[in-house]
């Protein structure tokens, strides 16, 4: 959905046509986030059979998209999932029952979490030795304790989203690592791993390669005291073709120093499975071309605002006769999506399709200006459409702190 990482294949194919893409103009209620379970099931098999000619443990990231219907299609395919927070794991665990693996990572971790999971938790990762230090004797002795490092290797051209930028956040730096292992080693007892995560929707593990050739280098002596090592996610592994570097990284790990190795994709996994479902509700003559205002708005699609990108809409032609401004129904006069082009005139009632919409679109969306989130449906494997969730004002009303909500 952008275009963060170390390469440009993502301007080269925003607008590509879907031809996973199904018209359900007849069958749902705009606006709508649509999940095919058919482009899920392909996607997550690519990823399963990837981890396993690894033979690295495949998680998922519940971030990218915690939908119900999402996670338990999800666990049939994975050993785990990473969570970032205590309601991720809480949903997972509800969800997914005890037969996967939990991790958890993140800068805030709170005793009251790890007293609430107990031995549940089968991986904390702390982001930082001095987090260590206060929770070292909160965390279950069933739980296998890592650290977050940061490899100080950027390929992330947004440094909003470059977990190794200067005075980053997210972990200790691999050469304060270095430093401690030789000078404080005692700060380090009961760590048994590793987590490193460095990229965003790379599709070349040229960088995954060089990034763990790096660690090698600079940490062999860590490396050959712990017992595992989680590689994080941040690659797009549907639009890879080649996996040999993949597959180079993941064997220092294992083959160099007997790690378990674990992967955690979240976008690889949800992104191409999402469809936005819009109606035009109206067309009118721009300064210089039309506009055509949707049901739907950039706060269910936060990222397209956020970044300022031109999300994939179905029947999109370049150069196309008939061009259009397609605009959300919000007040702010930023909720536009992009110039597009057809090949026949947009009416009132037509459907609009964004493609590529299942990462990060319904966890991130939101009810600015009262607008409600998308209704949510499932397409089956076999084709049948059904509904999953309906937003409502009571929803709305709630989320203000109504609790006595008069009747329509």
């Amino acid at each position: 959905m952008h275009d963060y990482g170390d390469d440009k294949s993502w301007d080269k194919r925003r607008r590509s046509k879907y031809s996973g893409a199904v018209t359900l103009a007849d069958k749902i209620e705009t606006p709508a986030f649509v999940m095919d379970e058919n482009t899920l099931q392909s996607d997550l098999a690519l990823l399963r059979n990837v981890a396993d000619q690894a033979s690295c443990k495949l998680l998922y990231s519940p971030k990218a998209c915690s939908l119900s219907t999402v996670l338990r299609s999800v666990a049939r395919k994975v050993d785990g999932f990473a969570c970032s927070s205590p309601f991720e794991l809480r949903l997972v665990d509800q969800l997914c029952g005890g037969s996967h693996s939990l991790h958890l990572v993140s800068p805030l971790i709170k005793r009251e979490t790890l007293a609430a999971f107990g031995e549940r938790l089968n991986y904390l990762t702390v982001n930082s030795l001095s987090q260590w230090e206060r929770l070292r004797g909160a965390v279950s002795s069933e739980t296998k304790v890592g650290l977050r490092v940061n490899p100080q290797r950027s390929f992330v051209r947004d440094p909003r989203y470059d977990p190794c930028q200067q005075n980053s956040k997210l972990g200790l730096s691999i050469s304060r690592l270095a430093d401690r292992f030789e000078t404080a080693p005692a700060s380090l007892r009961g760590i048994t791993g590793l987590h490193f995560h460095n990229n965003c929707d790379s599709t070349d593990f040229t960088s995954f390669l060089e990034t763990a050739r790096h660690i090698r280098d600079v940490i062999p002596k860590v490396l050959r005291q712990i017992e595992w090592i989680n590689l994080g996610g941040g690659y797009l592994f549907n639009l890879v073709a080649d996996f040999a570097e993949f597959y180079a990284a993941v064997a220092i790990f294992r083959e160099t120093f007997g790690l378990e190795v674990f992967i955690e994709p979240g976008a690889a996994a949800v992104q191409r499975c999402g469809t936005i479902e819009a109606t035009v509700h109206d067309i009118f003559d721009g300064d210089d071309i039309q506009i055509a205002i949707l049901d739907t708005t950039v706060n269910h699609m936060s990222e397209v605002f956020e970044f300022q990108f031109e999300p994939d809409v179905l029947d999109h032609v370049d150069d196309g006769p008939y061009s259009y401004i397609l605009a959300g129904c919000t007040c702010l006069a930023g909720d536009t999506f992009g110039q597009y082009s057809f090949d026949r005139a947009l009416t009132i009632g037509a459907k609009i399709t964004f493609l590529n919409m299942g990462a990060y679109t319904m966890s991130k969306a939101h009810r600015f200006n009262g607008v409600s989130l998308p209704t949510i449906y499932t397409r089956r494997l076999d084709g049948s459409v059904d509904e999953i969730r309906t937003d409502s004002f009571d929803d709305f009303a709630r989320h203000a702190g109504v609790t006595d909500i008069a009747a329509a």
